[in-house]
């Protein structure tokens, strides 16, 4: 829950972004107390950048549609009728030991990764800042004259060193990904890899072809196919999961549940196609691996069946 606290130090503007996320799960949650939305006054009088920060998250909430639907979206308590098996359990213990702030480990290893649910972040050589998400495999080959990682499966964020002489190379699969600065990450699962730019500028070659990509692009390729190219996102949004977040905006359930499904042990079924296309809004916590489904329960009315290694979505 956010709490008014004494700032003992200058929060980045990433930090003011997760907070007034925060603020606005609570206000809109149908619990907030009195005191809480007078607290929330309160912190965004603490400096333009929280009010800036406070006025961008409440645009977001408006946007997705949820300032007036939150409350309509609470579902009665439901029982459930099975419980994870207490394999699958432990796992999920173990997933979230690994959900905390990333852990800063030398680069003295070729080769990182990190398992279901885990997030980890480290330093390279250059300085580079590389952060892996769940289930993620990474071999770093740097020399003298080149700066090259081979993205084996996952999804990596990478926090470029300037190095003029050196630019950085993301190999992965049959595409290759260069750029001297900026920030912008690689993902590959399912045959698909998606290169999206946060700042600065990537060169991304796709079999004979080479792009450009701008902050807040992305490119899609398909089992060799494209299927997008310089396509408009909203980067902060789609890199949150660094921050320990997840957001959609009006995406359809099965594609919620495909994503939510990367982070915990088993497998989520949903047999329903029309309720599939059911269209979600909001923010998960990632920290939180076991509540993911308990939110989507809770704000749409979902029912869902926990089987050993199965959550079983109606």
């Amino acid at each position: 829950m956010p709490e008014l606290a004494v700032m003992l130090s200058t929060p980045t503007p990433e930090d003011l972004d997760d907070q007034a996320i925060d603020w606005q799960t609570l206000l809109h949650s149908g619990t907030a107390t009195a005191r809480q939305r007078l607290d929330y006054q309160r912190w965004q009088q603490l400096s333009p950048a929280h009010k800036n920060a406070a006025q961008e998250a409440e645009a977001l909430w408006a946007d997705i549609g949820l300032t007036a639907s939150a409350e309509q979206h609470r579902a009665k308590p439901r029982r459930r009728v099975y419980r994870w098996a207490s394999g699958l359990a432990a796992g999920l213990v173990l997933a979230v030991l690994g959900y905390g702030a990333a852990d800063y480990v030398p680069s003295w290893s070729d080769t990182h990764h990190t398992g279901v649910g885990q997030r980890q972040q480290w330093l390279l050589s250059d300085g580079t800042r590389v952060t892996l998400n769940s289930a993620t495999a990474l071999s770093v080959d740097f020399t003298g004259t080149q700066r090259s990682v081979n993205l084996r499966k996952g999804e990596a964020l990478f926090e470029l060193a300037d190095d003029p002489s050196r630019p950085f190379v993301v190999l992965a699969g049959q595409d290759r990904v260069a750029a001297k600065n900026g920030v912008f990450s690689v993902r590959r699962d399912a045959g698909q890899t998606r290169i999206l730019v946060a700042s600065g500028a990537a060169q991304v070659q796709h079999q004979a072809q080479t792009l450009e990509l701008q902050p807040n692009q992305q490119a899609l390729y398909q089992a060799g196919q494209v299927v997008a190219e310089r396509q408009q996102v909203d980067a902060n949004a789609l890199t949150a999961w660094q921050r320990g977040k997840l957001i959609f905006n009006r995406k359809p359930l099965q594609e919620v549940l495909a994503e939510l499904e990367r982070y915990q042990y088993g497998r989520i079924v949903l047999p329903d196609a029309t309720l599939g296309a059911m269209q979600i809004s909001g923010v998960f916590d990632l920290n939180d691996p076991q509540n993911l489904l308990h939110t989507l329960e809770q704000r749409y009315g979902l029912n869902i069946t926990y089987l050993p290694f199965v959550a079983w979505v109606h």
